[in-house]
């Protein structure tokens, strides 16, 4: 639609000396772990938590007038929650590009990471078909200045194409195997960004580091992660920098499928996962879309399309049903991330236009 428009013209200026087909993989120092990662064990017991997913699969959509634009929404969606034991609401944010000079398609975004701060927030896009695609920064900061949201659409109307302070809002790192890119997440006690690089789940994934100066990678340790477990494409880390992964088993007609929890540590060159005794016999939705951390509320969240789900990690292993806190959301959109600030800010990312929704006190 015209009024966001803008958009593509306003990213192409900032990298025009950036060659698309660079791997960014030429330092990357790389590792192999001998022995399984899991040392942990299984899940042996699931808390009785009710279901809130929509059974049959999810139905997909767009957002306002995406389909016949092909290109931005400029309506702001404001998704009530209409489901769940933990009602909150969401809104857009900001819109984001969906094709770009350089980087190319930008409708697929995969996941986001925020800076505790909330200054920057970097999104990651999937490599299609094994391809290569990149992560972009947004620096909210300057952005939310020149009122790149959806509350000054008057003005951004008004020429900033050209705007240099604009483009320097936006920084597109090169390209490199990003795999589905599904999982890139903030390290809160290293400040480091890593992700693990799959298609599909996988008993040997590999873990990358990712400079969050240059965009692109600077260490990646390829591990075998079980022989009885294969890892799906979710990452998350804790204000101590443990790390976190989830599995999900098949649902059936009563529920989306139970949940094993993983924490683990990256020490050096090593990953080391134990399974959590105790996982969650409900879990949101029909797919795994992320996974995330609120540093304020001390919680993972587990995310799916118009459903996430909650704990506290402090009480892994002897979660209560109360604990356990869903939001079902009135959409059907598909959702592909979220991140949080320290002030427990959240960002949801989506597509079908990408846009990014705030949710607070979640």
């Amino acid at each position: 639609m015209k009024k966001y428009k803008y958009l593509t013209a306003l990213f192409m200026g900032s990298m025009l000396a950036l060659s698309v087909g660079i791997t960014a993989n030429a330092n990357v120092k790389t590792y192999n772990q001998k022995g399984a990662a899991l040392i942990g064990g299984t899940a042996k017991t699931f808390v009785n938590n009710k279901s809130y997913a929509r059974i049959p699969n999810y139905s997909y959509g767009a957002g306002n007038d995406y389909y016949a634009s092909h290109t931005y929404q400029t309506k702001p969606e404001f998704y009530q929650a209409n489901g769940g034991n933990f009602r909150r609401n969401a809104k857009t944010k900001y819109f984001l590009p969906v094709t770009h000079k350089v980087s190319g398609d930008m409708s697929n975004p995969q996941s986001v990471a925020q800076t505790p701060d909330g200054h920057y927030a970097y999104v990651m896009y999937s490599a299609i078909d094994g391809g290569q695609s990149n992560i972009v920064r947004f620096d909210l900061n300057k952005l939310k200045a020149l009122g790149v949201d959806t509350t000054h659409m008057d003005e951004l109307r008004r020429g900033l194409n050209s705007n240099p302070q604009t483009q320097s809002a936006v920084k597109f790192g090169p390209k490199f195997n990003t795999g589905h890119a599904q999982s890139l997440a903030y390290n809160y006690k290293t400040g480091q960004l890593w992700f693990v690089r799959m298609a599909v789940a996988t008993h040997k994934p590999t873990l990358v580091q990712v400079s969050r100066a240059t965009l692109t990678p600077t260490k990646q340790i390829h591990f075998k992660f079980s022989s009885h477990y294969q890892i799906n494409n979710e990452l998350a880390f804790d204000k101590h920098g443990n790390v976190y992964t989830y599995v999900k088993y098949l649902g059936n007609k009563h529920s989306a499928g139970s949940i094993a929890i993983f924490k683990g540590t990256i020490k050096g060159n090593k990953v080391k996962f134990k399974a959590i005794k105790q996982g969650i016999k409900n879990g949101p939705g029909q797919h795994t879309q992320g996974m995330s951390y609120n540093p304020k509320s001390n919680r993972l969240y587990f995310i799916s399309d118009g459903e996430i789900t909650s704990v506290p990690v402090n009480k892994l292993g002897h979660l209560k049903n109360h604990d356990v806190r869903t939001t079902r959301f009135n959409t059907n959109r598909e959702f592909e991330g979220l991140s949080f600030t320290n002030n427990g800010k959240g960002l949801i990312l989506i597509n079908r236009g990408a846009e990014l929704l705030e949710i607070d006190n979640f």
